[in-house]
């Protein structure tokens, strides 16, 4: 009977010192490399605020879009006659950063900004913007697929 108990102590140290993590086995622990995120140089988004689409193509340059394509960064006169003339997009990438500008083309007026990435926080951090603006607010967007993740955040002025 004492041999039983003496086996059990002995069982019950041996899975406390496994729990802890230590071992008296010779092992080498392997300590996981963590690569930096991509650097990305911050950008004064709500300095966009009340530009036309012209005066943010100044700004970040020219659309990523090329008149060849079917959704080049203008609409055509046909599609401008069409509700998706008032909500045309530009996608730009500026300093690391991409930017998706809707406007209408008509009036030249942008809508909202959208700037993509999977972090919230950073891309808030990234864009100089805040919760509490009272000329803006920002809305994740969210991934239509899996509603857990952020595809970016978006910037959308207020009236």
């Amino acid at each position: 009977m004492r041999r039983l108990y003496y086996l059990l102590v002995l069982l019950g140290l041996y899975e406390l010192a496994a729990c802890t993590g230590r071992s008296t086995v010779g092992e080498r622990r392997v300590s996981a490399v963590v690569h930096a995120p991509a650097a990305h140089t911050p950008f004064n988004l709500p300095s966009l605020l009340g530009c036309t689409i012209d005066q943010v193509r100044q700004k970040l340059g020219s659309p990523l879009e090329t008149a060849e394509q079917d959704l080049g960064p203008e609409p055509t006169e046909a599609q401008k006659h069409t509700p998706a003339g008032e909500n045309w997009n530009n996608t730009f990438k500026n300093k690391g950063t991409t930017f998706i500008v809707s406007f209408n083309a008509n009036t030249r007026k942008v809508h909202d900004i959208i700037v993509l990435g999977d972090d919230e926080d950073e891309l808030m951090q990234r864009s100089n913007l805040t919760l509490t603006a009272l000329n803006y607010i920002v809305v994740p967007v969210l991934n239509p697929e899996n509603t857990n993740k952020v595809l970016g955040v978006r910037m959308i002025p207020r009236s």
